[in-house]
């Protein structure tokens, strides 16, 4: 009897917890514009393992410090584990909700190379970013990547989990899952804008030039007839 009401004690508090989270999401994706930005999902299995991986190759091989941000860090399931094994790199969470926000500073309590900012990253230079991770919906990924590939360096890598982004040159594509789902990482690089040598010559278009009016010809005037012979 007293297991029973435990569990039913356990379901109930399963239960108002998840009325409680979807009541959040709904909010927040209200608050955000209707879906322009990405409620708070946190990452997780294989898809998470996979992206803090292919972080740890750049982060590992770099002989100086570098500056790390994921937009959209939500409550820093990325970051915090990054900025344990890395502490000599600098890591900037950016989101716009407070709540996972909140979340990723308690979570992060003790590490002096993390800041979680509120902000939004369509508004954010990150010209200063060597690194770059994302999780944006597919309405921002066009936008995104136009922006980013008109501001950050050309030694900037930039990793989208599950969504593309526009503009960018994806360097490479990357098989994973989340909870057994098959998704995509993809990884960018700034896309270089063609030499003058490269590009084609344009054809310059010449005027078409006004046809003279045609001059009319002066007549000279005719010269006097001679004279007649002397009077007769």
């Amino acid at each position: 009897m007293c297991c029973n009401s435990i569990l039913a004690l356990l379901a109930l508090i399963a239960g108002f917890g998840a009325i409680i989270y979807l009541i959040y999401q709904t909010y927040s994706y209200i608050r955000c514009g209707c879906g322009k930005y990405g409620p708070f999902v946190s990452s997780y299995g294989k898809i998470k393992e996979d992206i803090i991986n292919e972080a740890r190759k750049i982060l590992k091989n770099s002989k100086k410090p570098l500056k790390i941000t994921d937009l959209g860090c939500g409550s820093g399931a990325l970051l915090i584990p990054l900025a344990k094994e890395f502490p000599h790199h600098e890591f900037i969470g950016l989101d716009w909700d407070v709540v996972p926000l909140m979340m990723g500073k308690i979570k992060s309590h003790g590490l002096k190379n993390i800041k979680f900012v509120k902000g939004d990253y369509m508004k954010t230079s990150h010209a200063d970013m060597d690194l770059i991770m994302c999780y944006v919906l597919k309405v921002t990924g066009e936008p995104l990547g136009k922006k980013l590939n008109a501001e950050i360096k050309d030694s900037c890598t930039v990793i989208s989990e599950m969504f593309p982004l526009g503009h960018l040159k994806e360097v490479k594509q990357i098989n994973s899952s989340l909870f057994g789902v098959p998704e995509k990482i993809f990884i960018y690089k700034k896309q270089k804008a063609a030499s003058k040598e490269t590009q084609p010559e344009k054809k310059t278009k010449t005027a078409p030039q006004k046809a003279k009016p045609a001059q009319t010809a002066r007549k000279k005037p005719a010269k006097k007839k001679a004279a007649s012979s002397a009077k007769k």
